[in-house]
């Protein structure tokens, strides 16, 4: 007489039954569900998402659930799926007090006293590191 080897898991050979019948009961639903028109609008609506913000509808649903920046696009052209947001480009104000001296203007982030009478600009007026056309763009090479 030889014994019958147990499994470690009883239920592991029933569970696989159970599977292998489901998975192929679902064949036949295969060509259906491709051509619902549930699926297809939600497939139309996941490419006009990914042509309108590089992202796709899940990556949308990641984002807000991560609070990070994630993109399949930006994965699948080698970067990494989810990045932190950097922080917000806000432009700096500031008050420049510009006065004439010997062959230039000088600016100063706060008034000199007394001299008042050399004053070239209003001191009201407020300088933005950006201006609201665009970025502010920097020198051109070969300057600094």
């Amino acid at each position: 007489m030889t014994a019958r080897r147990r499994s470690r898991r009883p239920g592991a050979t029933l569970l696989a039954g159970v599977m292998a019948v489901l998975a192929m009961a679902g064949c036949d639903a295969v060509y259906d569900v491709a051509t619902h028109p549930v699926t297809l609008t939600a497939g139309a609506l996941n490419v006009a998402t990914v042509v309108a913000t590089d992202k796709t509808i899940p990556d949308h649903v990641v984002d807000l659930a991560t609070g990070q920046d994630c993109s399949l696009v930006r994965y699948s052209t080698g970067g990494y799926y989810c990045v932190k947001p950097l922080p917000a480009n806000k432009p700096v104000e500031t008050r420049l007090y510009c006065y004439r001296s010997i062959g230039k203007i000088s600016c100063y982030d706060s008034e000199i006293p007394g001299e008042e009478t050399r004053q070239v600009t209003d001191p009201r007026h407020v300088i933005s590191s950006r201006s609201l056309s665009g970025p502010m763009t920097g020198p051109l090479p070969g300057q600094r």
